[in-house]
């Protein structure tokens, strides 16, 4: 008599054991789904917005090799609302130094959800070769070095920058320096576009 009182105490906590693990599971698989269900949205509305500016294609452009010596180097601008590079000057050693000392001028990570705006414009400027980074808040995203600059200008906000890790993953920054040297260069007015 004690021997199956025993079994069905026994028992009875096995199934206990297993009931409390399927809910554990069901609970920890619903969590799963909410995360990723959350995660999709918003790949969704990146993508989206992607789409809208057909920005994620001119980036994807620069997934190039390095340039051949001798070859030119274009600062290219982009207007966002029309969706193509609008003015390209060749690039120049001036022009670089200028944006290597925006970079000196980083603050912090750009923190809002929607760094580009429904319109403005997108200036890049490449570097004869790719420049070595020594700059805290850069080192600690994973850039150490550079090949392009994005300035991204809006008639809202300050400009930003993108930069690009070497998987090509994007990063935007708040800096303080004036970018009147660099819109002179490629003659470029947003306020009258």
């Amino acid at each position: 008599m004690i021997l199956i009182s025993l079994k069905r105490k026994t028992l009875a906590l096995i199934v206990s054991f297993i009931i409390l693990l399927l809910v554990a599971i069901t609970v920890f698989a619903a969590v799963q789904v909410f995360h990723n269900q959350n995660k999709y949205e918003s790949v969704l509305a990146m993508t989206e917005m992607f789409e809208d500016t057909n920005f994620i294609a001119y980036i994807s452009s620069f997934d190039t090799p390095q340039k051949k010596p001798g070859e030119k180097q274009y600062v290219e601008v982009f207007d966002i609302k029309e969706g193509k590079v609008i003015l390209s000057e060749v690039s120049n050693l001036e022009i670089q130094n200028e944006v290597r000392n925006y970079l000196k001028t980083i603050k912090s990570l750009y923190t809002k959800v929607m760094p580009f705006p429904e319109k403005g414009y997108v200036i890049r400027i490449p570097f004869d070769k790719a420049i070595k980074v020594d700059q805290k808040l850069l080192n600690e995203s994973g850039i150490k070095a550079i090949e392009s600059v994005f300035i991204i200008i809006s008639d809202k906000e300050a400009p930003i920058m993108l930069l690009l890790d070497a998987q090509k993953k994007p990063y935007f920054y708040t800096f303080n320096a004036s970018i009147q040297p660099l819109l002179e260069y490629v003659k470029l007015k947003p306020d009258e576009a």
